[in-house]
């Protein structure tokens, strides 16, 4: 973001709803620690790990979400 759009954003709280929605949701699902990536709302990464974890998961979440994407097409 532009530097003045993120003074505008810092200074209005434009955002604070949304930050604290996801917060409340990672509590739920067991986030204790960052970074956590969560794809396709059902894999996880947590901490720091090598780039193949990433490219696996991303992978994997990726080809389930075109499935079923394919699996709900009229």
């Amino acid at each position: 973001l532009p530097k003045e759009q993120v003074a505008e954003v810092l200074k209005t709280n434009q955002y604070s709803e949304d930050v604290k929605r996801d917060a409340s949701e990672a509590r739920q699902i067991g986030v204790n620690g960052v970074p956590f990536f969560l794809m396709n709302r059902k894999y996880a990464v947590s901490g720091a790990q090598e780039t193949s974890v990433f490219t696996v998961t991303l992978q994997k979440a990726l080809d389930e979400w075109e499935k079923d994407r394919t699996d709900l097409a009229p």
